[in-house]
């Protein structure tokens, strides 16, 4: 699911009662319920309760829910999925799926955007250091273990390392951004991108239009960037199908051409072929380790990394079932190794996934038998 970016623009909005009139107030804020910038949005920003971007009582719909303690109002709820935004996938709002991600209540309203985060120090006020924000190194001040009953965002353990941008292969891999969100890309040719065909959908079902890639972003700098000139999307996927059943799984991969030649700086990954035979390997566990590595929603604007990650089984449909620790925002990142020459996709990642019947993960990827000879074919025709 593609990451919003107007919200990373909110600033926090705090009341201070100072002569009986609010700080908010006093600056012409509106007041009241619902007032909020983000009202009505399924996601509660007061404080405390919330994010904090906006003041005490002006998110009142959005935060009654947490405000109650919560229920199982959502659609998806005691599924053994947390739903809710931030924590979970988001599809539900805050509050309304209660059961399912109670474990993670305590990691609400948290990120990893400490510049030292997954360094497994805590560096945060009081409990730390004290060289970070509070709330803004989550994995290493509240631990990385997932909570009991939780199986939907990492496996057992967040192994998760923020990622040296400036050299291969995490400079190939980039953030690719929408007129309404984010995604994570990889160069696969001097101007090509392949990414998931989710992300150009909007939570209506209406196209998304890409505007920028930057490779190997890092908070305000990257390697290189490149407006987008074109993309296709498989033949098959349309709005509408982000939100159907498993039928367009392998659909799920799209090209984008740049502008400009950035992968000539970047650098470029091949995509290597799953063939048949891989099957046995991979359910046996003798198939190779994998890297994978995307801009997850709570590192903001920086590249975390899972190196050593596996493929848990092949699916008939060019799919695949993996370990890999990722999040929101990582959707159209590479699953990759490094073979002579040097690294190669194996698949794309799509999407939270219930999970095969007797199956540990619960991430699904479309993988390189799906868009291999596409990939061959745009690349070609568009400037190598």
């Amino acid at each position: 699911m593609p990451v919003p970016i107007s919200r990373l623009l909110a600033a926090w909005l705090a009341l201070c009662l100072c002569g009986g009139v609010s700080a908010a107030m006093a600056a012409g804020v509106k007041s009241g319920p619902n007032s909020c910038r983000w009202a009505f949005d399924d996601r509660c920003d007061e404080p405390v309760v919330g994010s904090g971007d906006c003041a005490l009582g002006t998110d009142t719909s959005d935060c009654r829910p947490v405000r109650a303690g919560g229920d199982d109002s959502c659609r998806w709820a005691d599924d053994h999925s947390c739903d809710e935004p931030n924590i979970g996938s988001g599809v539900c709002a805050d509050g309304t799926d209660a059961t399912d991600c109670r474990p993670l209540y305590s990691r609400r309203n948290r990120d990893n955007s400490c510049a030292s985060a997954f360094d497994d120090i805590c560096d945060e006020p009081v409990t730390g250091t004290g060289r970070c924000a509070v709330r803004s190194d989550t994995a290493d001040c509240l631990g990385r273990d997932t909570p009991a009953g939780i199986r939907d965002h990492f496996f057992g353990h967040d192994h998760r390392r923020l990622a040296r941008v400036d050299r291969m292969p995490w400079s190939a891999i980039g953030e690719l951004t929408f007129e309404h969100g984010s995604c994570s890309g990889t160069l696969v040719g001097r101007r090509v991108v392949l990414t998931a065909a989710h992300c150009f959908m909007r939570d209506d079902d209406t196209l998304d239009k890409p505007r920028r890639f930057r490779a190997g972003r890092a908070g305000s700098t990257q390697v290189a960037q490149a407006g987008v000139a074109g993309f296709t999307l498989p033949p098959g996927f349309r709005a509408g199908r982000s939100r159907g059943g498993e039928s367009w799984y392998n659909l799920d991969w799209a090209l984008i051409e740049l502008d400009a030649d950035i992968g000539d700086t970047a650098g470029v990954m091949a995509v290597h072929r799953l063939k048949p035979e891989d099957r046995a390997d991979i359910a046996a566990g003798r198939w190779e380790r994998v890297m994978q590595g995307g801009y997850s929603w709570d590192a903001p604007d920086r590249m975390t990394e899972h190196i050593g990650c596996r493929i848990v089984s092949l699916r008939d449909d060019a799919t695949l079932l993996h370990d890999c620790d990722m999040t929101k925002g990582d959707s159209g990142s590479p699953i990759f190794i490094k073979q002579a020459g040097g690294y190669a996709i194996v698949a794309i990642v799509t999407r939270f996934y219930g999970g095969d019947e007797g199956s540990r993960s619960s991430y699904l990827a479309v993988d390189s038998r799906a868009f291999e000879k596409a990939v061959a074919k745009y690349v070609s025709s568009h400037g190598g």
